[in-house]
């Protein structure tokens, strides 16, 4: 495959892969319109489970629950959501992050903001480990302590889908007459959601998915199964140096240097280069494939 074709397929990669974050993540876990006539939000039984990407409860359309909001219901109530282990630990286990790079509607802004033409600035390392103190400390600890969802508080995607459309709409409560956010409940709780909320957009033009890399608590826990999950990277052949991968990466991954690294969102956009594909099987397959590829060598 020379560079003309490769740059082909990373095209049509990125289409397709547009077109199901828009229809996956963001219309059929968004549409309910009955809303438009409710003018509160849907509380029905599929609200009891939740998709598998960052998609807030309040959002005005939303079918489902989010995940990290699960996570802090139960913490809040000092309960294990067993439930929802298994759903994320099947997920992450089968497709590490996929779900970050295929259905998070909120990576795909970072992904079209950041094509802003603009200086770009990367993202020190240190940072990174930040995702995972959003998981233990805003997304458990601080619930199971003080019975308050404290990450949704902050949730720049929260405020996006739902904070800011409640508070533009702001509709006529039919059960009470009153408008659902009444004069006075606006305080400097939602003051701080918002300057979350624009700095992180400011980030988005400048590095790339800095949401993702350094605050995300479910890219936390799915970044954990990458290295054992069924679906993997890998390199074959020796690297050209060519930097292609990290061209077109949006996370900043120099694949040969760490094929399944946390931070990796199964995009596929590596695989513009040859010698970068998807290898599937459990753990212990590629490595006993490595043992015999190195003994056949010496």
């Amino acid at each position: 495959m020379d560079l003309q074709d490769s740059r082909k397929t990373y095209r049509i990669l990125r289409n397709v892969r547009a077109w199901i974050v828009a229809g996956l993540g963001g219309i059929l876990a968004n549409s309910y319109f009955p809303v438009v006539s409710t003018k509160q939000i849907y509380d029905g039984p599929l609200k009891q489970g939740c998709v598998p990407f960052l998609n807030c409860h309040a959002c005005p359309t939303a079918f489902m629950a989010c995940p990290i909001g699960i996570l802090q219901h139960f913490a809040a109530i000092g309960k294990l959501p067993l439930a929802l282990f298994g759903f994320l630990g099947g997920v992450g286990m089968t497709f590490g992050r996929s779900a970050c790079g295929w259905l998070c509607p909120f990576g795909w802004i970072q992904d079209q903001l950041n094509k802003i033409k603009s200086p770009k600035i990367g993202i020190p390392a240190f940072l990174k480990q930040g995702k995972y103190v959003s998981l233990v400390v805003l997304a458990i600890l601080l619930p199971y302590f003080t019975e308050e969802h404290w990450f949704s508080r902050i949730c720049p995607w929260g405020t996006l889908s739902a904070g800011i459309p409640w508070m533009i709409w702001n509709p006529i409560d039919p059960a009470f007459g009153v408008p659902v956010i009444e004069p006075g409940m606006v305080g400097w709780l939602y003051v701080l959601k918002i300057s979350i909320l624009v700095l992180f957009l400011t980030l988005f033009v400048l590095s790339k998915r800095p949401f993702c890399r350094t605050l995300c608590p479910l890219g936390a826990i799915y970044s954990l199964f990458n290295r054992v999950s069924f679906m993997r990277m890998a390199v074959e052949g020796k690297c050209a140096d060519c930097d292609l991968c990290l061209e077109v990466c949006p996370v900043d991954i120099r694949i040969a240097d760490d094929p399944n690294s946390p931070d990796c969102i199964r995009c596929l956009k590596c695989t513009v280069c040859k010698n970068v594909h998807v290898r599937w099987g459990p753990i212990y397959e590629s490595r006993t494939k490595t043992i015999a590829t190195t003994s056949t060598e010496g």
